[in-house]
């Protein structure tokens, strides 16, 4: 077994930069401060450099909820009896459950603008409804490259999508069709339904057996900015839903390649290796995407190519994954993580502080 360590640390060390290099964070945002920084502007004038936090239907909530994007705690965490204050995981959220239940929802947090150097750049974010499928919340990933007004955003990078009516016979009811995904509507007919339709577990749960709705787990998502190389961009989500409830978003990463910084930029994979936060402190957020279904490991070395942690091997569903390795015991350094997907290897390095 020494052997294999010995040979991949030769390996580690013969690699060229591109394939270890880790990308820049261009933008990161995890509201865990409550407060977006720079401070939101309300209303787009379009060549605004900080946060737009625009109200486009100034239509009142429901149930007195703000009216634009506001920070709250995850639904996991809402459902449960008692979280430490220390535990909280904030969010960003937004509620399309207006008063008098009128349609016309339309809430923008739309991003500073984004300058993209080349095709390495991605955007990852969380996101979950507050219940699904009755009453199921979506929303719209989209991309200006001119300016940050609503009717500049003509690019559409992904959409969620939401239900729409009329209600199916017994929506209401357990027993009939109220967890039955395939017996509501939806729009647009293009978009993903949360949790891949609600059948990925880990992304969704029930309150109790007399639940008649399911509650959202935040769900990673990543798009490529590849065909925006060369230009400076502006990102929006926009909550369009029309008279469902609310959603909730979390951990905005756009990684790329500094436009003061890099010279040089990580090769393209087509699982989209992320580690984040890095530099690193307690622990390491390892995200990839998979196109199928494949047998995962996840292992941490040194500079020397001693390993220091390992995950077990897990058979992963295709689609966007999340793995996490503790780092709060290692000295400060280099080390790598090595990711290998049905036996081929991916390298991202991670910095210690």
């Amino acid at each position: 077994m020494a052997s294999i360590y010995k040979t991949l640390a030769i390996i580690l060390l013969m690699l060229p930069f591109t394939l270890i290099g880790q990308m820049d964070t261009l933008l990161h945002e995890d509201f865990q401060d409550q407060i977006l920084s720079p401070t939101p502007v309300e209303f787009p004038l379009g060549a605004d450099t900080t946060w737009v936090n625009y109200d486009e239907d100034f239509l009142e909530d429901a149930n007195s909820r703000p009216q634009d994007w506001y920070i709250d705690v995850s639904l996991v965490q809402a459902f449960a009896d008692s979280i430490p204050a220390a535990d909280s995981n904030f969010v960003f959220a937004s509620s399309s459950w207006l008063s008098g239940f009128l349609d016309g929802n339309r809430n923008w947090l739309i991003t500073p603008p984004i300058q993209i150097i080349d095709d390495q750049a991605t955007f990852h974010w969380k996101s979950a409804p507050r219940q699904g499928p009755r009453y199921m919340d979506g929303y719209s990933v989209l991309v200006s490259t001119t300016g940050n007004l609503p009717s500049d955003f003509t690019d559409t990078l992904e959409r969620v999508q939401q239900m729409i009516p009329p209600l199916p016979n017994g929506a209401s009811d357990v027993a009939i069709n109220a967890l039955n995904v395939d017996s509501f509507l939806y729009a647009p007919a293009d978009g993903y339904i949360h949790a891949d339709r609600y059948t990925l577990n880990d992304y969704f749960f029930l309150e109790d057996s007399t639940s008649t709705a399911y509650v959202g787990i935040l769900e990673p998502h990543s798009v490529s900015l590849a065909a925006y190389a060369g230009q400076t961009i502006y990102l929006t989500i926009v909550h369009d839903s029309d008279d469902d409830n609310y959603i909730i978003i979390d951990d905005l990463l756009l990684l790329g390649t500094n436009p003061v910084s890099s010279v040089d930029a990580p090769a393209v994979n087509d699982i989209r290796l992320v580690a984040y936060p890095n530099p690193v402190t307690n622990f390491a957020n390892i995200m990839f995407r998979l196109e199928e279904p494949a047998r995962v490991t996840l292992e941490l070395f040194d500079s020397r190519g001693q390993l220091l942690k390992a995950l077990s091997p897990e058979e992963r569903l295709n689609g966007e994954q999340t793995m996490r390795i503790t780092t709060s015991q290692l000295p400060a350094g280099n080390y790598n993580v090595v990711l290998t997907v049905d036996g081929q290897q991916y390298v991202r390095q991670l910095l210690k502080h």
